[in-house]
């Protein structure tokens, strides 16, 4: 049994113009991708500095008038909040700007595909991580804040 493999029928321009775009599209998409990241790493960022500040502000006036149990809570909430947060930012900052790796000058075409495509994969995971622990950290910072003004 043999194959036979005959042409197509010829492009026509509105082809070549939908080749064109996807294939622009396809070029930056590890691009935007990237600059998602950097502007959540940027919020996660803030969020570390409003759960510092809602330590600072709220932490001696607020936290004196809880119970022990509150106190715990409210701290180790706070603290979750900071450290989601970090974790956020380290993930943003990957997806934004990749992890440092040795770069092989002798790679195929194919390899490079394959390896900017692996990029793209992991800088979108790091990137709906980032967002998660955006919204994680704002969570812990706001039932911290919750249990020191209504506790």
């Amino acid at each position: 049994m043999t194959a036979r493999i005959t042409p197509g029928p010829p492009a026509n321009p509105n082809d070549l113009t939908a080749a064109k775009e996807l294939a622009e599209l396809l070029a930056g998409e590890l691009e935007t991708v990237r600059e998602q990241a950097d502007k959540w790493r940027t919020g996660l960022g803030a969020l570390i500095g409003l759960a510092t500040l809602v330590g600072a502000i709220r932490g001696a006036g607020g936290a004196a008038a809880l119970g022990t149990t509150g106190k715990i809570v409210a701290g180790v909430l706070l603290l979750l909040s900071v450290a989601v947060s970090g974790a956020g930012s380290f993930v943003a900052m990957r997806a934004a700007y990749g992890f440092p790796t040795r770069r092989i000058a002798e790679a195929t075409v194919d390899e490079l595909h394959a390896r900017r495509a692996r990029r793209l994969r992991q800088a979108c995971r790091d990137l709906r991580r980032s967002v998660v622990a955006a919204y994680l950290a704002l969570a812990l910072v706001l039932g911290s804040l919750g249990i020191t003004w209504f506790a």
